[in-house]
């Protein structure tokens, strides 16, 4: 997670991206409002192109890349599977971590928004 009193020093904010990274959330939940899910190609680490769906939010820059596990939990928050009618919807995003590739990781997670 990201060091509280001082944000900037975390690695991973070193390095401005395109896409919503767990230490943007400097360890808080946000409230998010999706403009719209759409699909975006993109380079893998492999150096392949794949690709992964995107939600772009209203009132940011740095679109979530979704990954089944959050992807069904919005749609159980927001009781649709249709990415289509996320729009206008709110979600809150946290940060968390979670196993990938045998190691724990920094990772972002989603629930609903009462």
């Amino acid at each position: 997670m990201t060091d509280q009193k001082n944000p900037e020093m975390h690695v991973d904010l070193m390095f401005p991206s395109l896409y919503l990274k767990a230490a943007d959330f400097i360890g808080k939940e946000v409230k998010k409002t999706i403009e719209r899910v759409r699909v975006e190609k993109m380079r893998m680490k492999d150096g392949t192109m794949a690709q992964k769906y995107v939600i772009e939010f209203a009132d940011t820059e740095k679109m979530l890349v979704l990954n089944r596990t959050n992807a069904n939990a919005i749609a159980e928050a927001l009781g649709t599977k249709k990415a289509i009618e996320w729009t206008g919807k709110q979600i809150t995003l946290f940060p968390t971590t979670c196993d990938a590739f045998g190691k724990t990781v920094d990772c972002i997670r989603v629930k609903g928004t009462l």
